[in-house]
């Protein structure tokens, strides 16, 4: 599973089919821009997707204790995976067949602090249909 987020906190999630460089760059392809500056912790397939996609990509060695670095950090993403943690744990974790659905429920229910209702139709939309 992938969790993705810019400076102003959107974030868009995807489960992936393996934890590539390619499958990464499927999914974020549609939303990063080409002058865009990608912020990872250092994984291998995030260094071949920001490769292949052709965008800036700086690294922030979390295991060193490199949080931050100037005004790079991505602690918007952590933030993220944490919520998104205890969700599944409060939910008892979830099927992975469901876990598309499970995503589209936390993106609606969980992160925005008043969702609109073009969200809720795009996300009452996007549960159940094919992937």
């Amino acid at each position: 599973m992938l969790i993705a987020a810019d400076r102003n906190g959107t974030t868009i999630s995807a489960v992936l089919p393996a934890a590539t460089g390619d499958a990464i760059k499927a999914a974020l392809d549609p939303v990063i821009e080409q002058d865009a500056l990608l912020v990872t912790d250092g994984g291998k397939a995030l260094a071949s997707c920001a490769t292949k996609m052709k965008v800036t990509h700086e690294v922030l060695n979390q295991s060193a204790g490199e949080r931050v670095r100037g005004d790079l950090h991505f602690q918007t993403v952590n933030s993220r995976h944490e919520r998104l943690n205890d969700f599944l744990r409060n939910h008892r974790g979830v099927a992975t067949k469901y876990l598309e659905n499970s995503l589209n429920w936390f993106h609606l229910a969980v992160l925005p602090k008043n969702p609109t209702a073009r969200a809720c139709l795009n996300a009452a939309m996007a549960i159940g249909s094919p992937t």
